[in-house]
């Protein structure tokens, strides 16, 4: 269990070992997601979400991602 609580902490910090909001954002994005697509798989479409709401979230999730997919591969600055 230590394993697992160490590597999401290193998850969260960005290169210089730095806690990020990028990643906090595109994990909860990413919960949000999956959340939404049980919620509508397990009930009927009057209680499914917007699609509009569900596609900012989908954006959302994917600009995190993507800035901080950016960042652990960028080149380093002292």
């Amino acid at each position: 269990m230590k394993k697992f609580v160490d590597w999401v902490d290193n998850l969260l910090k960005d290169e210089r070992g730095v806690a990020s909001i990028k990643p906090v954002v595109a994990l909860l994005g990413a919960l949000f997601l999956g959340g939404t697509l049980i919620c509508s798989t397990v009930t009927h479409g009057a209680v499914s979400p917007s699609s509009d709401l569900v596609n900012a979230i989908m954006v959302i999730t994917c600009v995190g991602m993507t800035g901080d997919t950016i960042d652990k591969f960028s080149k380093k600055v002292p």
